[in-house]
């Protein structure tokens, strides 16, 4: 319950026109001279592209950056995102200013959208079938009308014994957390020069500050929240290269926190940070053997000397 209580759900009401339209097997699939099929820039997995996409990537780019800004400091959860309150009005503040900037890409894509419209219809590969779509694309009013961006904040009060299960949400950050670690380790593997270690120590911010967040006392959490803490310390603030052994020691820890079993034995104790520093134990030297001693001859007595000759 604590997390309950600790959260708001922050739910987000964004709505993008899609320039699609479901694709239809009588008039599309045989629209050109001879049965040719349409490009698949225009007509893929059962969609028919009637506007061009690239046109679109503004309004969808800052519906992403919205969702980017939710999970930086929250997690999923119902179909929104649980955030801790005292996160709240930073969110706010940053999905308020998300929201004036979609509006200003919006009036901008609808100022241009005849021209693109026009651009569409006329490319070289989409013109042998744009009298079958400039039919379909909507009036740029009736487009414009289907982008809308906005949010809503709730509190939850769950029904007694029917709370959520912490256990879940616990997983639930960490599959989040193991997402972020395989896109910080794609980008470290492409790297072609050194990362400074201060830079490198800001990377990995994010995910101690949202871990450090969503803990609620949970020990999953807290358990890889302490290895992550122990890898910033380690990390040296000098530029570091592919072959300096805290870049491997970094990713290797980073990849175990994108596999589920491995990122098990790091919260329930069988692998530390601390075992990735440490110099690997060298075998004891073997002892130098040496050549025994010749043992003394032995004295006989003249009695026993006389016996053995």
């Amino acid at each position: 319950m604590e997390f309950i209580r600790g959260t708001t759900l922050v739910h987000l009401k964004i709505r993008c026109w899609s320039g699609e339209k479901k694709a239809s097997r009588d008039s599309d699939i045989q629209l050109g001279k001879d049965g040719k099929l349409p490009p698949q820039k225009m007509l893929d997995l059962g969609r028919k592209k009637i506007f061009p996409p690239t046109a679109l990537d503004p309004m969808n780019n800052k519906r992403k950056a919205a969702e980017r800004a939710c999970l930086a400091v929250g997690t999923r959860f119902m179909g929104g995102y649980a955030v801790p309150d005292e996160e709240v009005e930073g969110l706010i503040s940053r999905l308020e200013t998300i929201d004036r900037e979609f509006n200003l890409v919006l009036g901008e894509f609808i100022s241009n959208f005849d021209e693109n419209r026009d651009t569409w219809l006329q490319d070289e590969e989409v013109k042998e079938f744009a009298h079958i779509l400039e039919n379909q694309i909507p009036d740029s009013a009736t487009v414009q009308g289907s982008f809308h961006f906005g949010f809503k904040l709730y509190k939850i009060d769950p029904v007694e014994g029917f709370e959520p299960d912490e256990g879940e949400i616990a997983d639930q950050v960490l599959q989040e957390i193991g997402v972020g670690c395989r896109q910080m380790v794609d980008r470290l593997l492409k790297r072609n020069t050194a990362v400074g270690g201060k830079k490198l120590r800001e990377q990995l911010e994010p995910f101690i500050n949202k871990l450090d967040m969503l803990s609620f006392g949970n020990g999953k959490i807290l358990a890889v929240l302490r290895e992550f803490r122990l890898l910033s310390e380690m990390i040296p603030l000098e530029r570091i290269d592919k072959d300096h052994p805290n870049f491997g020691q970094a990713v290797t820890f980073l990849s175990m926190c994108d596999d589920a079993e491995k990122l098990r034995r790091i919260y329930e104790g069988g692998f530390s940070v601390a075992q990735l520093v440490q110099p690997p134990s060298t075998p004891a030297a073997p002892a130098v053997l040496q050549p025994p001693k010749p043992k003394p001859a032995p004295v006989f007595g003249e009695a026993r000397a006389v016996g053995y000759f």
